[in-house]
């Protein structure tokens, strides 16, 4: 066996060590909706309330909005919107992206500045 055949089979062996850890963090429902609900957000909400949910001068800071409100409230909020306020409705997402946008959103930790 020559030096690259030996790396090959260390390195998929070290990757096959690491899979089972990995299948079982995404099996779990919270986790995988959690992980679902970052992405949705990166994609549709992080333009205005910032990549860290932060808030920005277009949009509020949802880490420290979201953790006081209901699940099912926030989710409706989400659906409707308010456009007055400049938050627009995303009724077109089905429900289920919505739900994980909601778990994300509740896994978040207050802002630092605000603890």
């Amino acid at each position: 066996m020559n030096m690259r055949s030996v790396l090959i089979s260390v390195l998929f062996l070290a990757a096959a060590a690491c899979a089972p850890a990995q299948r079982a963090m995404v099996t779990d429902p919270h986790v995988a909706a959690t992980l679902a609900g970052q992405k949705l957000f990166e994609q549709h909400c992080a333009a205005c309330h910032g990549a860290d949910a932060a808030g920005t001068r277009r949009a509020p800071n949802l880490r420290e909005r979201v953790q006081t409100l209901d699940a099912a409230f926030l989710f409706g909020f989400i659906t409707n919107g308010d456009l007055r306020r400049g938050m627009p409705s995303w009724s077109r997402l089905p429900d289920e992206r919505r739900w994980q946008i909601v778990t994300y959103l509740k896994s978040l930790e207050p802002s630092r500045a605000a603890r």
